[in-house]
């Protein structure tokens, strides 16, 4: 028999336990993402330029012409005549090479030759003489041939020993070397006492014309393409394109060049097309070898975004920045081929405006951030 004290005690148990139960099967509420959590960051904003783009390429000068000055006999230099480094014309003396021997073969030839005279004019009486024979049947016409042949033999001889009397001249004036241009001659590859031009040519000094002087240099194919494009006459608009140069010092270099060529072919293993510009060098301030930034502008082409230089990041995939976009960092690819000033100028990917991070190589596509109050303001301020 059940107790009637029980079924009041059962009951709550039983709604106690059901309770319990109902209250494990709910699910508990996903955990809120915190401020704390976010990574704090520095912004700039991608400002629009009007400012036509500044290419800046690295070239190399070269001197605009190049003379190599060797010895055309052999000899011992008995003098140099110029002064290294000092400018010379064309024609000047540079080196006497002792012409001795160069006299004597000459002599040798003349003597050859004035014997063959002789000889010429001793046959050329025989065949006259038997000319007049061979008309009177006293001679045979063999004989008249014969006599005949002889002279043009001797003619022929004398002529081969005139070629090597003007040879010898020649190479009698080879002992004075000269400058072949005008320019500056460099240093001396050979003492006095020297014996040069033994076996070939040997090398005496070199002279360059460096006034005016050329800097060769490569642009990307893509940005010669864009600027080919931009000119409605190709190479022909580019050519009257003002172009300057940054010395290595730093300093802008006082005359402007123009653009001579573009090469007609790409070079496949740095995909760039090989330019070349020439400048005016009247104080001879610019040398052959010397480094150089090349620096012009491209035509006009509609307003550029800039942005910080530290914004950007390189990897074998192209180049890309950091967005804030709504507390999120967001990966967006562009192309920026060159500086103005500590700014890269963007030509795609970006429409301005947008809160670029700074040095936000190391934050993940849609990771959450949170820009610094503090410094925000003068990040963007700096990177301008």
């Amino acid at each position: 028999m059940s107790s009637p004290y029980l079924a009041p005690v059962t009951l709550a148990l039983l709604i106690t336990v059901g309770g319990m139960l109902a209250g494990c099967n709910k699910s508990a509420p996903a955990p809120s993402v915190s401020a704390h959590d976010a990574v704090a960051v520095d912004v700039a904003l991608a400002t629009l330029s009007d400012k036509a783009s500044v290419t800046v390429l690295t070239g190399r000068l070269e001197a605009y012409r190049t003379a190599q000055v060797r010895a055309r006999v052999a000899g011992i230099i008995e003098k140099r005549t110029y002064t290294e480094g000092e400018d010379v014309k064309a024609g000047a003396l540079l080196f006497r090479i002792d012409p001795a021997q160069l006299i004597a073969n000459l002599q040798e030839v003349e003597a050859e030759l004035a014997q063959a005279k002789v000889a010429t004019e001793a046959v050329s009486d025989i065949a006259k003489r038997s000319k007049q024979l061979v008309a009177i049947d006293s001679i045979s016409v063999q004989q008249y041939r014969k006599d005949l042949f002889a002279e043009k033999v001797a003619r022929a001889a004398e002529q081969s020993l005139a070629a090597k009397v003007r040879s010898a001249q020649l190479q009698k004036t080879y002992a004075s070397v000269t400058a072949p241009i005008s320019g500056r001659a460099r240093r001396a590859l050979v003492s006095e006492g020297a014996m040069v031009g033994q076996d070939e040519g040997t090398p005496l000094t070199t002279i360059e014309q460096i006034d005016p002087i050329y800097v060769n240099f490569s642009q990307p194919t893509n940005d010669f393409l864009a600027l080919q494009n931009s000119n409605t006459s190709g190479l022909k608009a580019s050519a009257t394109m003002p172009i300057n140069l940054k010395l290595g010092n730093g300093h802008r270099y006082a005359h402007s060049g123009t653009l001579l060529f573009s090469d007609t072919a790409v070079d496949p293993q740095t995909d760039t097309v090989a330019m070349r510009a020439v400048f005016n060098n009247p104080d001879h301030l610019l040398l052959p070898g010397m480094y150089v930034q090349v620096e012009f502008h491209a035509p006009d082409a509609g307003p550029t975004v800039l942005i910080a230089q530290q914004a950007l990041t390189r990897t074998r995939a192209g180049a890309y920045v950091m967005v804030e976009d709504n507390g999120h960092a967001r990966q967006v690819s562009v192309h920026a081929d060159s500086l103005e000033g500590k700014q890269w100028r963007v030509t795609s990917g970006l429409s301005g405006g947008e809160r670029v991070i700074l040095d936000g190589s190391a934050l993940a596509d849609g990771q959450a951030v949170a820009v610094k109050p503090s410094t925000s303001t003068s990040a963007v301020a700096e990177s301008q």
